[in-house]
């Protein structure tokens, strides 16, 4: 990527804290994972100015109605414990309604008080994480509605540092990932493949995605490698980086060890487990995992936030703009599936439960006893959902584990693979803070200790099941 060197920036820069003290920052996906977590992170520990969190209208709720349910999570219980109940700190959050299906992503009035407040710092977490959406749809989603921010962004004239949160798996298809953008999209970018499928019917469309695809899994990755590809090729002139986590997974400390909010990933994959059943997964038992819990993810991105506004940027004759790439990744530290149900047993309360559960989670190659105990897991669903029934319970198993099943199998590919990484620049980030920002923003996973931090996933998964139910309780009573 070349020598990177600091430029001027203005007083307090050369610190993490400092450069966020009083700064103004617009937020895109914050009322998702990483987002409420980065959120939370912000008000609880930056004395930042203002946060203007772009949401869109949905459910027929408003942007401001949606931020108040975004209050609602535990996560913000210990802003609510501070002095005032937490109203000061909350009260930073700005919602701004956006719709970037439209041409107008934001209101005139909106867009003045933007330019008003004077954005100095954009977070691009939004994105859908859909693994089987259609390309069309992916693309619109991941990278259309990023350029229009992009756009957004350009009229912004204070804005120092720009981060697009993209996926570690964005260029899966190769097996060793480096912190550069690879340009090399098929049929000439996605701009070509979405003239192209105007041209299409919906089953020609179907067809023609296993060749666009290519190599690829799915049209989550292929799409998010296209958005960075868009901003090397049209925001190279941007203070614009980009960031690329792996899987993410539940905290490790912050704001409650465990504490997660989705079934995505590992966590919708431990529900059996959970339950009491055995399952077994697709993948290879000596793949490597890369996974990231999520309170590391949102330091190691606030990090990078400030990085990346001290990078000068250097002119290439051929791609215009360098931008800067930082792979969140590791070599060391990281754990094979074949020690997954080992690690799960460790947050079992039981003793017996600690000592058998190790086997409660298999990791196996073969299709066949995939598809044996996938029969063998529903047709216990199917005789608990019978017995339900008769004694005037809730019937939903089968639909459960129906669930987890379509979730494994969307996310084999992942299990039966195993890349290497070059992450100089996280590494070089990390080498730079001091030992107070290390204690703020702690993010290398090298010295992560996994035995602890599996401690309390399954109880973390648990609480998150519980949560789920007790909403869906709520929503059905109203």
């Amino acid at each position: 990527m070349g020598d990177l060197s600091v430029v001027n920036e203005p007083p307090g820069a050369n610190d993490v804290r400092e450069f966020y003290q009083d700064s103004t920052i617009m937020l895109t996906g914050g009322t998702g994972f990483i987002g409420k977590v980065l959120l939370e992170k912000l008000l609880r520990c930056f004395e930042v100015k203002t946060v203007f969190l772009l949401i869109r209208e949905r459910r027929n709720k408003t942007a401001a109605e949606r931020l108040e349910e975004v209050f609602e999570d535990v996560i913000f219980d210990t802003i609510k414990a501070s002095p005032n109940g937490g109203k000061t700190l909350l009260a930073k959050v700005v919602p701004i309604e956006v719709n970037f299906q439209s041409d107008v992503v934001i209101s005139p009035a909106d867009h003045h008080r933007l330019l008003a407040a004077q954005v100095e710092i954009v977070f691009n977490v939004m994105a859908s994480v859909k693994f089987n959406e259609d390309i069309e749809t992916a693309i619109d989603t991941n990278v259309l509605s990023s350029r229009k921010l992009f756009l957004l962004a350009q009229q912004l004239p204070h804005i120092r540092s720009i981060i697009h949160v993209s996926t570690f798996y964005s260029n899966c298809h190769r097996s060793h990932i480096e912190e550069r953008i690879y340009e090399d999209l098929p049929f000439g970018g996605f701009e070509n493949i979405l003239g192209l499928f105007r041209h299409l019917t919906p089953e020609e469309k179907d067809r023609l995605k296993p060749i666009i695809l290519g190599p690829m899994p799915n049209s989550y990755t292929f799409s998010k490698r296209c958005a960075e590809v868009m901003i090397q090729q049209q925001f190279g002139q941007l203070p614009i980086a980009i960031f690329r986590p792996p899987i993410v997974t539940s905290a490790y400390r912050e704001p409650t060890p465990g504490w997660v909010n989705n079934f995505n990933g590992p966590a919708g994959m431990v529900v059996p487990v959970i339950r009491g059943q055995i399952y077994w997964c697709y993948g290879m038992a000596d793949a490597t995992v890369h996974m990231v819990p999520v309170d590391y993810c949102v330091n190691a991105l606030l990090a990078v936030g400030w990085d990346n506004s001290q990078r000068k940027r250097l002119g290439n004759p051929i791609t215009g703009e360098i931008v800067p790439v930082y792979n969140y990744a590791f070599q060391e530290n990281v754990f094979q599936n074949r020690d997954v149900g080992t690690l799960l047993a460790l947050g079992i309360n039981s003793t017996l439960g600690r000592i058998f559960g190790r086997y409660t989670i298999h990791i196996t190659s073969s299709t066949f006893m995939r598809k044996l105990f996938i029969h063998w897991l529903l047709l216990q669903a199917c005789v608990v959902d019978i017995c339900n029934k008769f004694f005037g319970k809730k019937a939903k198993n089968f639909e459960t584990i129906k669930r987890v099943v379509a979730l494994e199998d969307s996310t084999s590919y992942f299990r039966c693979h195993s890349w290497t990484t070059e992450n100089r620049n996280i590494r070089t980030l990390w080498d730079r803070l001091t030992a107070e920002e290390r204690q703020l923003l702690p993010f290398d996973v090298e010295t992560l200790d996994w035995k602890d931090y599996f401690r309390f996933f399954v109880n973390g998964v648990a609480a998150a099941l519980n949560r789920h139910s007790l909403a869906r309780q709520r929503m059905q009573k109203h």
